[in-house]
Order: C-alpha cells, then structure tokens, then sequence
C-alpha cells in the first residue's frame, strides 16, 4: 500500500478521534453545569425556549465553527494549566515526540519508510496532549498545596465580620501563587460587574478542581440558605484538608510501586552496560545487526508499556 493511501486512510480516524474528544469535553462541561445550575439558581427562573430554527442553522454551521471551538478548547486547556506552557513549546513537543519515534522504528525496528507517517502522525499528536496534561495536573498540585491556608484565612476573615468579597480580595493579596493570583482574577472580574457566583464558577472551570469547586458550591448555598458562613467554611476546610492528608497517605503507600518502577527503569540500561564492559563485541552485536537492533527495539517497547500501566495504575490510586 503505497504512502498517499496510508495518509488518507489516517486523516479521517485522527479527525474522528479529535470530534470524540471534543463531543466529550463539551458533554462533561453540560452536565456539570446542569448540575451546579440546580444548585445555585432558584426553581422559579424562567428560562428562554429554545428555538428549533436556531438549533437548525447551529447545526448547519457547525462544522465552520469547528476551528473556533478547537482554540477555544486549546485556550481553555492552556489556561487550566497556568499558562506555564504555550501553543510553540506544544509544537516543539510534537515535532521532537514524531522525530524520535521515526528515528526509533527506522533505525531500530528497520520498519519501511511508507509505514513511517502513521506513527509519527500520532506521536506528532500524543507528544503534546501529554505535555498538557501533565503541566495541568502539576499546576492543580501546586494549587491543592496552597488552597487550605487560602480557606482557612477566607474563614477568619469572615468570622472577623469581613464580606465575603473583601474576604477573598485578602486572600489574593496574601496567599501566595496560583491561588493568589486567581483569587486577583476573580475579583477583577466582581469589580467590573461580573456576579461573584459566575465569577467563581469561571474559575472553577478554569483551573479543574474539585475542591475548588466545593468552595463555589458552599458559597453559592449559603447565599440561598442563610446560616453562619464561617461554621461552613471551617467544615469545608475541615474537609479539605482530609482529602489532602488522605492523598498524601496514598502518595506514600505508592512509594514503593514508583520506587520498583524506577529500578526496572534503570536496570536494563546497567545490564546493558556492564555487558559492554564484559564483552564488548558480544554488546555490539546488538546494534551492528539489524536483528539486534530490532530485538532492543521490541524490549524497549515492552519496558516503555510496563512503566506507563504502572503509572497508570498509581495515578488511578492517587485520585
């Protein structure tokens, strides 16, 4: 089968792979929103009927939006991880990530040259979906360690008879970063008219947080119920910070999984060593021949499929 055939045989899984991902994301963002609308607005809001013509003409066009929406992800997606990285270290990340896997399958694996564009299509687009997410789930770290102090002086400030808006305008100015500085960014927004509910619920949607978005919810409440509002912020401090002891209980009992990881990462290359060291024509053969090299290849790919389900298996205990 010749090259032509393979990209065009490619072009529609990645394009429907990329209209799954975004159908997903847009479907999980409806139903949390559904969800905290029943929350915070009153059963009695009349809401405007949907007109079946417009649902028509947003149907018709929908596939001329779809680079809109594609950069309004991207940008959400950015902004979610801080925006500590960009659209160029994204490419960069995709053009190293296709480089070595065609290197790799050609001079390791001796894979022919027409069967090179779909694994480099492919790492081109893994290389910075995996960079994304990681800079998300470092930039929530970052903000789950500083959040509870954030809480804890939200809740002294209103016990102390400071309003909610001027409690959380001297959690921005004294806690430290990111959630200082989306504390700022909220508030920015309550000052120029935006309500502090929308205001709060953009953020929470922003940074992905689940125990942010406990705060937005309790907030919301107390605004519809009354009550004492420092009582509830302690409970919900109370809480979070359990959340964030029992997460830092499973990071040490994954201790020991990362720690095999790391060994089993490592020892192939220290055999691998001490065989040149041994007998070095027998180690070269290894890489003179296209049959060891395809056989360090295939044991890279194993040792490369063992550490990302191991990883896998401690990042799903840590959630």
């Amino acid at each position: 089968m010749s090259h032509p055939i393979f990209l065009l045989l490619l072009l529609p899984v990645l394009t429907g792979l990329v209209w799954v991902r975004v159908a997903r994301s847009e479907r999980r963002q409806q139903i949390v929103q559904q969800r905290l609308t029943k929350l915070t607005v009153d059963d009695d809001t009349e809401r405007a009927p949907l007109s079946l013509t417009r649902k028509v003409q947003n149907t018709s066009f929908a596939i001329f939006k779809l680079p809109r929406k594609a950069w309004a992800i991207l940008n959400i997606a950015l902004e979610a991880a801080g925006h500590r990285i960009g659209l160029l270290h994204l490419l960069i990340a995709g053009l190293i990530s296709a480089v070595i896997v065609i290197v790799f399958a050609s001079r390791l694996l001796a894979v022919n040259a027409a069967w090179l564009t779909p694994p480099g299509v492919m790492a081109a687009a893994a290389g910075p979906f995996v960079i994304l997410r990681l800079a998300q789930a470092r930039y929530r770290k970052h903000f789950l360690d500083v959040f509870p102090d954030a809480l804890d002086l939200i809740r002294r400030a209103v016990k102390a008879g400071l309003p909610v808006n001027e409690a959380l305008a001297v959690a921005g100015r004294e806690i430290a970063d990111p959630v200082g500085s989306e504390l700022r960014r909220t508030m920015e927004q309550v000052q120029i008219g935006v309500h502090m509910n929308d205001a709060l619920q953009e953020t929470a949607d922003r940074i992905r947080v689940a125990d942010f978005r406990f705060l937005v919810v309790a907030l919301a409440l107390q605004q519809r119920t009354g009550g004492s509002l420092a009582e509830t912020l302690g409970n919900l401090s109370g809480v979070i910070r359990a959340r964030k002891a029992l997460r830092q209980k499973a990071r040490a009992l994954t201790a020991e999984a990362k720690a095999s990881a790391g060994v089993l990462a490592v020892l192939p290359f220290v055999v691998g060593g001490l065989m040149y060291v041994i007998n070095r024509d027998l180690a070269m053969s290894l890489l003179n021949n296209s049959r060891g090299r395809f056989m360090v290849g295939v044991a890279f790919l194993s040792l490369v499929a063992g550490l990302t389900t191991m990883a896998a298996i401690v990042r799903r205990a840590l959630r």
